[in-house]
């Protein structure tokens, strides 16, 4: 519920286009699984970015065009590669911290990045002055929030319509008996499951 409507969220301050190139980090996220699939049905072409084979195999299951490692080093050169060297559009900045500060030299001049994670530790940071520079919009979780049209329900509401027309699906990729939900959390805690945890009753 509450990585629906933060997905539903950053698509409205996005404003996905078909044909732009959109990088989306942590693509596999409970989010940023969602913002794949929402930025493809847009149109858009879709570079995800994740850590290791199975989690980019799952970006590209959810709609990825492309996909890049942030384990590799040269991972942002492959974004400027991939975009002809222009990078990309838009900038779904899920990861924070350091690839997050990293990823804002693949956004394309002119574009939008927005940033919502602290996966890294922190929130990306990002030199104003070279946003300006470049003509960068930047949007931070709370300047995103303070937009028109993002009461938690709507968007809420809204992510659920996506789902039920299948235009959204969260990828759950372990199911344990309620009563395991240790386990469950152990799980999550080693960065062990694709996706989402359901504990069922």
């Amino acid at each position: 519920m509450v990585d629906g409507a933060t997905a539903m969220m950053l698509e409205r301050a996005a404003r996905f286009t078909p044909d732009t190139w959109v990088l989306v980090l942590a693509a596999t996220g409970g989010a940023g699984s969602l913002v794949v699939q929402l930025a493809r049905l847009a149109g858009a072409r879709v570079i995800g970015a994740a850590r290791g084979p199975e989690k980019l195999a799952l970006a590209r299951s959810l709609g990825a065009e492309e996909v890049v490692d942030y384990a590799e080093p040269d991972w942002c050169d492959r974004v400027l590669e991939v975009t002809g060297d222009t990078g990309a559009d838009i900038v779904i900045d899920g990861a924070g911290g350091a690839l997050g500060s990293a990823s804002f030299r693949a956004v394309a001049e002119g574009g939008r990045f927005l940033s919502y994670g602290t996966a890294g530790g922190s929130f990306a940071e990002i030199d104003a002055r070279e946003a300006a520079r470049r003509g960068i919009t930047t949007l931070g979780l709370d300047a995103m929030r303070a937009r028109s049209g993002t009461d938690r329900s709507d968007l809420t509401r809204l992510a659920l319509e996506e789902a039920r027309a299948g235009h959204l699906r969260p990828h759950v990729g372990l199911t344990l008996p309620l009563e395991r939900a240790a386990e469950a959390h152990a799980a999550l805690e080693g960065r062990r499951v694709l996706g989402k945890v359901l504990l069922v009753p």
